[in-house]
Protein backbone atom coordinates (compact mmCIF):
# COMPACT_ATOMS: atom_id res chain seq x y z
CA UNK A 1 0.00 0.00 0.00
CA UNK A 2 2.83 2.19 0.67
CA UNK A 3 4.47 1.87 -2.68
CA UNK A 4 1.13 2.20 -4.11
CA UNK A 5 0.99 5.62 -2.72
CA UNK A 6 4.98 6.94 -3.17
CA UNK A 7 4.29 5.92 -7.01
CA UNK A 8 2.48 9.32 -7.53
CA UNK A 9 4.57 11.36 -4.89
CA UNK A 10 7.59 10.51 -7.07
CA UNK A 11 5.75 11.34 -10.31
CA UNK A 12 5.35 14.81 -9.10
CA UNK A 13 8.28 15.22 -7.65
CA UNK A 14 10.14 14.04 -11.01
CA UNK A 15 7.40 16.40 -13.02
CA UNK A 16 8.75 19.12 -11.02
CA UNK A 17 12.45 18.74 -11.40
CA UNK A 18 11.99 18.08 -14.85
CA UNK A 19 10.22 21.08 -14.97
CA UNK A 20 12.87 23.15 -13.35
CA UNK A 21 15.44 21.74 -15.64
CA UNK A 22 13.20 22.66 -18.52
CA UNK A 23 12.76 26.08 -17.60
CA UNK A 24 16.55 26.33 -16.87
CA UNK A 25 17.59 25.39 -19.79
CA UNK A 26 15.28 27.87 -22.06
CA UNK A 27 16.56 30.46 -19.64
CA UNK A 28 20.24 30.47 -19.40
CA UNK A 29 20.49 29.82 -22.90
CA UNK A 30 19.66 33.21 -23.82
CA UNK A 31 21.69 34.88 -21.29
CA UNK A 32 24.65 33.16 -21.68
CA UNK A 33 25.27 32.37 -25.57
CA UNK A 34 28.91 32.66 -24.56
CA UNK A 35 29.19 29.41 -22.28
CA UNK A 36 31.24 26.56 -23.39
CA UNK A 37 29.70 23.18 -23.55
CA UNK A 38 31.47 22.07 -20.09
CA UNK A 39 28.86 24.76 -18.43
CA UNK A 40 26.17 22.98 -19.65
CA UNK A 41 27.78 19.83 -18.69
CA UNK A 42 28.00 21.39 -14.96
CA UNK A 43 24.54 22.36 -14.75
CA UNK A 44 23.08 18.59 -15.98
CA UNK A 45 25.44 16.71 -14.00
CA UNK A 46 24.18 19.25 -11.27
CA UNK A 47 20.30 18.39 -12.10
CA UNK A 48 20.93 14.72 -12.40
CA UNK A 49 22.62 14.90 -8.68
CA UNK A 50 19.29 16.75 -7.43
CA UNK A 51 17.26 14.12 -8.83
CA UNK A 52 19.26 11.48 -7.10
CA UNK A 53 19.00 12.87 -4.02
CA UNK A 54 15.48 13.61 -4.39
CA UNK A 55 15.26 9.90 -4.74
CA UNK A 56 17.29 8.52 -1.90
CA UNK A 57 15.04 11.23 0.48
CA UNK A 58 11.90 9.35 -0.57
CA UNK A 59 13.25 5.97 -0.36
CA UNK A 60 14.34 6.85 3.09
CA UNK A 61 10.99 8.37 3.74
CA UNK A 62 8.94 5.71 3.02
CA UNK A 63 7.24 5.45 6.57
CA UNK A 64 6.57 8.92 6.75
CA UNK A 65 4.31 9.49 3.68
CA UNK A 66 1.19 11.39 5.14
CA UNK A 67 3.80 14.09 6.29
CA UNK A 68 5.26 14.24 3.12
CA UNK A 69 1.97 14.58 1.52
CA UNK A 70 1.20 17.70 3.70
CA UNK A 71 4.57 19.23 3.40
CA UNK A 72 3.87 18.67 -0.32
CA UNK A 73 0.60 20.10 -0.25
CA UNK A 74 1.18 23.15 2.19
CA UNK A 75 4.27 23.96 -0.59
CA UNK A 76 1.44 24.06 -3.32
CA UNK A 77 -0.67 25.90 -1.45
CA UNK A 78 1.87 28.58 -0.55
CA UNK A 79 2.76 28.60 -4.38
CA UNK A 80 -0.33 29.61 -5.43
CA UNK A 81 -0.83 32.39 -2.68
CA UNK A 82 2.38 33.58 -3.93
CA UNK A 83 1.36 33.23 -7.60
CA UNK A 84 -2.08 34.95 -6.17
CA UNK A 85 0.19 37.85 -4.65
CA UNK A 86 1.84 39.75 -7.31
CA UNK A 87 -1.79 40.31 -9.22
CA UNK A 88 -2.67 43.51 -6.57
CA UNK A 89 0.85 44.63 -7.55
CA UNK A 90 -0.62 44.81 -11.01
CA UNK A 91 -3.73 46.53 -9.60
CA UNK A 92 -1.33 49.47 -8.41
CA UNK A 93 -2.24 51.18 -11.30
CA UNK A 94 -5.59 52.30 -10.80
CA UNK A 95 -4.60 53.78 -7.48
CA UNK A 96 -3.02 56.58 -9.67
CA UNK A 97 -5.75 56.62 -11.86
CA UNK A 98 -8.59 57.04 -9.26
CA UNK A 99 -6.28 60.02 -7.24
CA UNK A 100 -5.94 61.62 -10.68
CA UNK A 101 -10.23 61.51 -10.52
CA UNK A 102 -10.34 62.67 -7.20
CA UNK A 103 -8.01 65.52 -8.17
CA UNK A 104 -10.19 66.38 -11.41
CA UNK A 105 -13.80 66.31 -9.27
CA UNK A 106 -13.05 69.52 -6.86
CA UNK A 107 -11.67 71.75 -9.75
CA UNK A 108 -15.54 71.20 -11.39
CA UNK A 109 -17.01 71.82 -8.17
CA UNK A 110 -16.29 75.71 -7.19
CA UNK A 111 -17.44 76.51 -10.99
CA UNK A 112 -20.93 76.67 -10.79
CA UNK A 113 -21.26 77.93 -7.12
CA UNK A 114 -20.07 81.64 -7.90
CA UNK A 115 -22.53 82.09 -10.70
CA UNK A 116 -25.01 80.70 -8.58
CA UNK A 117 -25.12 83.42 -6.16
CA UNK A 118 -25.04 86.68 -7.25
CA UNK A 119 -27.50 86.66 -10.28
CA UNK A 120 -30.25 86.32 -8.91
CA UNK A 121 -29.94 88.76 -5.54
CA UNK A 122 -28.38 91.45 -8.02
CA UNK A 123 -31.91 92.22 -9.88
CA UNK A 124 -33.85 91.82 -6.45
CA UNK A 125 -32.67 94.41 -5.12
CA UNK A 126 -33.33 97.85 -7.45
CA UNK A 127 -36.41 96.67 -8.82
CA UNK A 128 -38.93 98.14 -6.01
CA UNK A 129 -36.43 101.00 -5.71
CA UNK A 130 -37.16 102.91 -8.90
CA UNK A 131 -41.46 102.61 -8.42
CA UNK A 132 -40.63 104.54 -4.92
CA UNK A 133 -39.06 107.92 -6.78
CA UNK A 134 -42.04 108.95 -8.86
CA UNK A 135 -44.15 109.28 -6.39
CA UNK A 136 -42.58 112.15 -4.35
CA UNK A 137 -42.25 114.23 -7.74
CA UNK A 138 -45.35 115.41 -7.97
CA UNK A 139 -45.82 115.79 -4.95
CA UNK A 140 -43.33 118.38 -4.36
CA UNK A 141 -44.29 120.05 -7.82
CA UNK A 142 -47.81 121.31 -7.45
CA UNK A 143 -47.56 123.83 -4.94
CA UNK A 144 -45.21 125.49 -6.74
CA UNK A 145 -45.40 125.23 -10.22
CA UNK A 146 -49.38 124.93 -10.33
CA UNK A 147 -50.12 128.44 -11.94
CA UNK A 148 -53.92 127.36 -12.23
CA UNK A 149 -54.71 125.90 -8.63
CA UNK A 150 -56.97 127.38 -6.10
CA UNK A 151 -55.47 128.43 -3.02
CA UNK A 152 -57.04 128.83 0.98
CA UNK A 153 -56.01 133.40 1.32
CA UNK A 154 -58.94 133.41 3.69
CA UNK A 155 -57.22 135.80 6.21
CA UNK A 156 -54.78 137.49 4.25
CA UNK A 157 -54.91 141.32 3.11
CA UNK A 158 -53.54 141.94 -0.31
CA UNK A 159 -53.13 145.44 -1.14
CA UNK A 160 -53.12 146.18 -5.27
CA UNK A 161 -51.64 149.28 -6.31
CA UNK A 162 -51.98 149.88 -10.18
CA UNK A 163 -49.83 152.46 -10.79
CA UNK A 164 -50.07 155.86 -12.54
CA UNK A 165 -53.42 157.61 -13.25
CA UNK A 166 -54.79 159.41 -16.11
CA UNK A 167 -53.53 162.58 -15.45
CA UNK A 168 -50.16 163.08 -13.93
CA UNK A 169 -49.10 165.10 -11.01
CA UNK A 170 -46.22 167.10 -11.19
CA UNK A 171 -45.91 168.41 -7.68
CA UNK A 172 -42.98 167.26 -5.58
CA UNK A 173 -42.74 165.04 -2.46
CA UNK A 174 -39.92 163.45 -0.52
CA UNK A 175 -38.41 160.02 -2.14
CA UNK A 176 -38.52 158.70 1.09
CA UNK A 177 -38.71 159.31 5.22
CA UNK A 178 -35.08 159.57 5.29
CA UNK A 179 -34.01 161.61 2.63
CA UNK A 180 -34.40 165.21 1.57
CA UNK A 181 -34.88 164.33 -2.32
CA UNK A 182 -37.66 165.01 -4.20
CA UNK A 183 -39.75 163.82 -7.07
CA UNK A 184 -43.06 164.52 -8.75
CA UNK A 185 -45.97 162.61 -6.96
CA UNK A 186 -47.29 160.39 -9.83
CA UNK A 187 -46.15 160.02 -13.51
CA UNK A 188 -47.76 159.09 -16.40
CA UNK A 189 -46.25 156.06 -17.39
CA UNK A 190 -45.40 154.59 -20.54
CA UNK A 191 -47.82 153.33 -23.89
CA UNK A 192 -47.58 150.12 -25.95
CA UNK A 193 -45.31 150.04 -28.75
CA UNK A 194 -48.46 147.97 -31.09
CA UNK A 195 -51.54 148.60 -28.87
CA UNK A 196 -51.18 152.35 -28.31
CA UNK A 197 -53.05 152.06 -24.99
CA UNK A 198 -51.17 153.64 -21.80
CA UNK A 199 -49.70 151.72 -19.19
CA UNK A 200 -52.22 153.44 -16.43
CA UNK A 201 -55.19 151.48 -18.61
CA UNK A 202 -53.52 148.34 -18.93
CA UNK A 203 -52.16 147.69 -15.26
CA UNK A 204 -55.88 149.08 -13.65
CA UNK A 205 -57.43 146.10 -16.36
CA UNK A 206 -55.33 143.36 -14.82
CA UNK A 207 -55.65 144.60 -11.39
CA UNK A 208 -59.21 144.50 -11.24
CA UNK A 209 -58.78 140.54 -12.82
CA UNK A 210 -56.47 140.08 -10.11
CA UNK A 211 -58.91 141.72 -7.41
CA UNK A 212 -61.51 139.36 -8.51
CA UNK A 213 -59.33 135.96 -8.56
CA UNK A 214 -57.91 136.12 -4.85
CA UNK A 215 -61.36 137.57 -3.57
CA UNK A 216 -62.86 134.06 -4.78
CA UNK A 217 -59.83 132.81 -2.78
CA UNK A 218 -60.85 134.36 0.42
CA UNK A 219 -58.19 137.56 0.64
CA UNK A 220 -59.62 140.87 1.79
CA UNK A 221 -58.72 142.96 -1.26
CA UNK A 222 -57.78 146.77 -1.14
CA UNK A 223 -57.61 148.91 -4.13
CA UNK A 224 -55.65 152.17 -4.28
CA UNK A 225 -57.64 153.02 -7.42
CA UNK A 226 -60.72 151.71 -8.95
CA UNK A 227 -60.72 154.15 -11.99
CA UNK A 228 -58.38 156.23 -14.35
CA UNK A 229 -59.27 159.53 -13.00
CA UNK A 230 -57.96 159.95 -9.50
CA UNK A 231 -55.18 161.94 -8.01
CA UNK A 232 -53.68 159.82 -5.72
CA UNK A 233 -49.57 160.60 -4.70
CA UNK A 234 -47.29 157.16 -4.24
CA UNK A 235 -46.57 158.37 -0.49
CA UNK A 236 -50.37 158.46 -0.17
CA UNK A 237 -50.79 154.80 -1.73
CA UNK A 238 -48.07 153.48 0.14
CA UNK A 239 -49.68 154.56 3.44
CA UNK A 240 -52.73 152.82 2.39
CA UNK A 241 -50.91 149.67 2.89
CA UNK A 242 -49.39 150.81 6.28
CA UNK A 243 -52.47 151.66 7.50
CA UNK A 244 -54.11 148.57 6.48
CA UNK A 245 -51.32 146.52 7.88
CA UNK A 246 -51.52 144.47 4.52
CA UNK A 247 -50.02 141.04 4.30
CA UNK A 248 -48.69 141.80 0.71
CA UNK A 249 -48.36 145.50 -1.07
CA UNK A 250 -48.46 144.75 -4.83
CA UNK A 251 -47.47 147.74 -6.91
CA UNK A 252 -48.42 146.78 -10.48
CA UNK A 253 -46.07 148.48 -13.82
CA UNK A 254 -45.25 147.86 -17.13
CA UNK A 255 -41.99 148.46 -18.00
CA UNK A 256 -40.58 150.31 -21.12
CA UNK A 257 -36.81 150.49 -22.77
CA UNK A 258 -35.11 152.61 -25.62
CA UNK A 259 -34.08 148.53 -27.00
CA UNK A 260 -37.54 146.97 -28.32
CA UNK A 261 -35.84 143.40 -27.97
CA UNK A 262 -35.59 143.72 -23.73
CA UNK A 263 -38.79 141.67 -22.37
CA UNK A 264 -39.60 139.51 -19.53
CA UNK A 265 -41.10 139.54 -15.48
CA UNK A 266 -38.76 142.47 -13.34
CA UNK A 267 -39.53 142.83 -9.44
CA UNK A 268 -38.68 145.96 -7.60
CA UNK A 269 -38.02 146.15 -3.54
CA UNK A 270 -36.86 148.70 -1.02
CA UNK A 271 -33.41 147.84 0.30
CA UNK A 272 -34.01 149.64 3.78
CA UNK A 273 -37.26 147.13 4.50
CA UNK A 274 -37.42 146.26 7.81
CA UNK A 275 -38.16 142.59 6.91
CA UNK A 276 -35.37 140.83 6.52
CA UNK A 277 -37.07 138.49 4.03
CA UNK A 278 -38.10 141.17 1.47
CA UNK A 279 -35.59 140.26 -1.02
CA UNK A 280 -36.04 136.85 -1.17
CA UNK A 281 -40.37 137.22 -1.03
CA UNK A 282 -39.72 139.59 -4.42
CA UNK A 283 -37.64 136.04 -5.95
CA UNK A 284 -40.85 133.87 -4.86
CA UNK A 285 -42.71 136.85 -6.96
CA UNK A 286 -40.45 136.64 -10.04
CA UNK A 287 -40.43 132.86 -9.95
CA UNK A 288 -44.46 132.39 -9.84
CA UNK A 289 -45.17 134.77 -12.62
CA UNK A 290 -42.51 133.07 -14.89
CA UNK A 291 -43.90 129.55 -13.79
CA UNK A 292 -47.03 131.01 -15.00
CA UNK A 293 -46.73 132.39 -17.86
CA UNK A 294 -43.82 131.42 -19.15
CA UNK A 295 -42.09 134.01 -19.45
CA UNK A 296 -38.53 134.84 -18.54
CA UNK A 297 -37.82 136.31 -14.89
CA UNK A 298 -34.71 138.87 -15.07
CA UNK A 299 -34.70 139.42 -11.28
CA UNK A 300 -35.02 140.85 -8.16
CA UNK A 301 -33.34 144.80 -7.92
CA UNK A 302 -33.13 145.87 -4.05
CA UNK A 303 -33.06 150.21 -4.18
CA UNK A 304 -34.57 153.30 -2.87
CA UNK A 305 -35.35 154.78 -6.42
CA UNK A 306 -39.30 154.09 -5.70
CA UNK A 307 -41.05 155.94 -3.19
CA UNK A 308 -44.03 153.99 -2.91
CA UNK A 309 -41.53 151.49 -1.92
CA UNK A 310 -39.30 153.71 0.71
CA UNK A 311 -42.69 154.85 2.69
CA UNK A 312 -43.96 151.10 2.72
CA UNK A 313 -41.06 149.33 4.58
CA UNK A 314 -43.40 147.72 7.62
CA UNK A 315 -45.12 145.55 5.35
CA UNK A 316 -43.89 142.94 2.57
CA UNK A 317 -43.86 145.50 -0.34
CA UNK A 318 -43.19 145.00 -4.27
CA UNK A 319 -43.10 146.78 -7.56
CA UNK A 320 -44.00 144.11 -10.18
CA UNK A 321 -42.80 145.39 -14.38
CA UNK A 322 -45.65 142.78 -15.63
CA UNK A 323 -43.73 143.11 -19.26
CA UNK A 324 -42.57 145.42 -21.70
CA UNK A 325 -44.54 147.61 -23.44
CA UNK A 326 -41.67 148.59 -25.73
CA UNK A 327 -41.76 145.19 -26.76
CA UNK A 328 -44.70 144.25 -28.98
CA UNK A 329 -44.98 140.75 -28.69
CA UNK A 330 -45.15 141.93 -24.64
CA UNK A 331 -47.15 144.52 -25.34
CA UNK A 332 -50.07 142.33 -27.10
CA UNK A 333 -49.92 139.80 -24.76
CA UNK A 334 -50.40 142.47 -21.49
CA UNK A 335 -53.91 143.32 -23.13
CA UNK A 336 -54.68 139.68 -23.84
CA UNK A 337 -56.99 138.42 -20.94
CA UNK A 338 -55.58 134.78 -21.11
CA UNK A 339 -52.17 136.26 -20.62
CA UNK A 340 -53.75 138.58 -17.81
CA UNK A 341 -55.36 135.65 -16.37
CA UNK A 342 -51.93 133.77 -16.19
CA UNK A 343 -50.92 137.03 -14.09
CA UNK A 344 -52.96 136.45 -11.73
CA UNK A 345 -52.33 132.89 -11.12
CA UNK A 346 -49.03 133.31 -10.33
CA UNK A 347 -50.00 135.92 -7.91
CA UNK A 348 -52.45 133.47 -6.12
CA UNK A 349 -49.34 131.43 -6.09
CA UNK A 350 -47.31 134.13 -4.80
CA UNK A 351 -49.73 134.86 -1.89
CA UNK A 352 -50.08 131.62 -1.18
CA UNK A 353 -46.52 130.86 -0.58
CA UNK A 354 -46.66 134.33 1.52
CA UNK A 355 -49.01 133.17 3.76
CA UNK A 356 -47.52 129.64 4.37
CA UNK A 357 -44.50 130.66 4.81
Amino acid sequence: MRNKKLVPVMSVITGVLMLTMIVLLFTIGPWKKSSDDSSLKNAKTGIETELTSATEITEATKGSTPSILETEATWATKEQNTSETPEPTGTSAPEVTESETSAATPTATPTPAPTATPTPEATKTPTPEPTKAPEKTPETTKPVSDPGGSYDLSGMVIVLDPGHQRKANSDQEAVAPWSSETKPKVSSGTSGVSTKRPEYEVVLEIALRMRDKLQSMGATVIMTRTTNDVNISNIERAKIATDNNADVFLRLHCDSSDSSSSKGIGVFVCSKSELAGQKKWGDWLGNCLSNSTGSKFRGTVSNTTYSGLNWATSVPSFLLEMGFMSNSEEDRLLSDPDYQEKICNGVAAFCNKMKNR
